[in-house]
């Protein structure tokens, strides 16, 4: 796939998600970003890990000014991860929105269990 369907298939996905969750995401400026692939740094402290996705910055009702951060909060999505992982384009594409659903709920504050135990 190219770049441009990868961050097609991110955009559709979020056109899904409650509205109420896109309005938090609007107001608190949290992008949903396509990458190529996930940073050495994030491969290299996960050894053997396939990375789908990260949330980076500060979670949602948790910012203080003594927390200020110098990179904006945002969700990654890595497509080389979907391409390494999985053929078929419904495959692909139902792992990109079960990945932007968990990277945007550690936003909202979930631990990974409570992601997982949702079915993420």
């Amino acid at each position: 796939m190219t770049f441009e369907e990868f961050e097609n298939i991110i955009d559709q996905t979020l056109e899904k998600i409650p509205q109420q969750v896109k309005d938090i995401l609007k107001e608190k400026q949290v992008a949903v970003v396509a990458r190529e692939k996930a940073p050495d740094e994030m491969l290299q402290r996960n050894p053997g890990m396939v990375i789908f996705g990260a949330f980076i910055g500060m979670h949602y009702g948790r910012f203080f000014l003594a927390n200020l951060q110098s990179e904006p909060t945002r969700v990654e999505l890595y497509k080389d991860s979907f391409e390494m992982m999985f053929k078929k384009e419904e495959e692909i594409n139902s792992q990109i929105e079960r990945t932007v659903v968990h990277e945007i709920a550690h936003y909202l504050g979930f631990s990974e269990k409570q992601i997982r135990d949702l079915g993420y």
